[in-house]
This record gives C-alpha cells, sequence and structure tokens, in this order.
C-alpha cells in the first residue's frame, strides 16, 4: 500500500524553505564572479545621490524625484517575481521546487512594499496620485525595461540574479547608507521609514538566498556568464537611475 507524504503547514514549509537557503560555500565560479562584478555593484552605492545625502544637508528634492521615478520598479516586484513563478516546474528540473517554493512564500511580502513607499513619498512631500501616475524617464524606464525583458526571457537563474539578487542586494547596502540622515529627517514618523527601515535592517535574507537559488538554478557554464551579465547589466542600470535623480546632474 502507498503512502502519500503530505507538505508540512505553510509556516512550517516557509521554514523548511528558509533553512533548506541557508547560505553555503560559494563555489569557485561565484566567488570569481562577486569579484567581477564589485566595481558595478560598488558603483550603485557610490551615486552622488547617497553621498550629497550622508554629507548633507539632506537633498530632498532628489529624493522626491526618486520616490517618484522608482515607485514603478517597487510596485512591479511580486510582478517579475510571479512571471517566473510562472515558469517553474513542481521538481522536474533541479532547485526548481525550492525556487517555485520560495517565490510564492516571498510575493506576499514584496507586495507590503508598495505601500510602505508610498508613505515614505507621502512623508517627503509627494503625493499618492504623482507617484501611481508617474512616468518614468528613460534611464528608470530602461531599468523597468530590463528587469521585465529578465523575468519574461531569461533563465531563473538570470530573473534572480537581475532582480532578487542585484537590486535587493544593493538596496539593503545604500539604504543602510543613508539611514542615520533619514532617522533625523523624519524623527518619530515610524511611517515614512518603514520602507527603508524594512529594507536597511530586516531584509538581507531576500539577496541572500537569491544567490543560493542562483547556485542551485545556474546550469551549465554557459549560463554562469549569462547570470554574471544578468547582474552587471541590472547594477548599472541602477546607477544611472540614481544618478538621473541628482540635481543638476
Amino acid at each position: 500500500m502507498s503512502t502519500v507524504t503530505r507538505a508540512p503547514s505553510r509556516t512550517q514549509h516557509h521554514r523548511t524553505i528558509k533553512r533548506e537557503l541557508t547560505e553555503t560555500a560559494h563555489p569557485v565560479w561565484v566567488e570569481e564572479m562577486i569579484g567581477r562584478l564589485r566595481p558595478d555593484w560598488t558603483g550603485v552605492l557610490e551615486s552622488p545621490l547617497f553621498q550629497n545625502t550622508i554629507q548633507g544637508p539632506m537633498p530632498v528634492e532628489s529624493w522626491r524625484k526618486v520616490v517618484r521615478e522608482f515607485f514603478g520598479v517597487v510596485e512591479g516586484f511580486p510582478k517579475y517575481m510571479g512571471v517566473y513563478l510562472g515558469r517553474t516546474t513542481f521538481g522536474k528540473r533541479p532547485g526548481d521546487l525550492l525556487a517555485r517554493d520560495w517565490l510564492i512564500g516571498n510575493i506576499r511580502t514584496e507586495a507590503l512594499h508598495a505601500q510602505w513607499f508610498i508613505d515614505w513619498g507621502i512623508g517627503l512631500g509627494v503625493t499618492y496620485e504623482e507617484m501611481v501616475s508617474y512616468k518614468p524617464g528613460p534611464e528608470v524606464g530602461a531599468l523597468q525595461e530590463y528587469l521585465w525583458s529578465m523575468a519574461y526571457r531569461g533563465s531563473l537563474a538570470e530573473a534572480f540574479a537581475a532582480v532578487n539578487y542585484a537590486i535587493e542586494g544593493t538596496t539593503g547596502e545604500w539604504t543602510r547608507l543613508v539611514m542615520p540622515a533619514f532617522r533625523d529627517h523624519f524623527g518619530d514618523d515610524k511611517y515614512s521609514l518603514m520602507w527603508l527601515v524594512e529594507h536597511a535592517e530586516y531584509d538581507d535574507a531576500h539577496p541572500r538566498e537569491a544567490l543560493e537559488l542562483i547556485k542551485i538554478t545556474t546550469r551549465d557554464e554557459e549560463e554562469r556568464q549569462l547570470v554574471e551579465d544578468a547582474t552587471r547589466r541590472s547594477l548599472q542600470l541602477f546607477r544611472r537611475g540614481f544618478d538621473s535623480c541628482v540635481a543638476g546632474v
């Protein structure tokens, strides 16, 4: 008589997924990729926008442009992930089942971020209507198009690289850089700070887990290069988007 293995409850299963994606030692190809990507990764963090914010005074007008320009990227995150969720299988390819379940667990979390981002924008003096109806300029528009392209046409590994690893990874770092200035600016206004706090203090797991998923879903040497290229392009477009928001640039 055959037995059926039941999946654990949703909460237990999510914990299992998190445990299976605990950071592991990087294989040589990942270490080498990270090293080659370092200039583009640090390039995002070296945008004049962040340096101006750290040095002060707060460039409020530049940040108002940021929340208008990047709302579409933030709002689109669960949509990007939904697209490549639709291309996973239930265990037919190595890593697909783990990728599928990770995406299902995190899409809901990402959906909350759009509202927190709006609260941040409102705190800066940008209206809800401005953010949701805004058409981004060519730099951020190019980033949006690229992320959609990777979600639709890239492999799973490329999508995780361009969307979750590159964008979320550097966002965790740049939010930590500017967090002190925004705490001074907003004081006790926890609603205006929520999006920044979540990314600066609590959201480190997503890019680490994305890198683990990249390791698991990258199939061969050719795809390794595609993953590296996808990450680099995403980082370069991210930097250009921020630079386009700096007043006078």
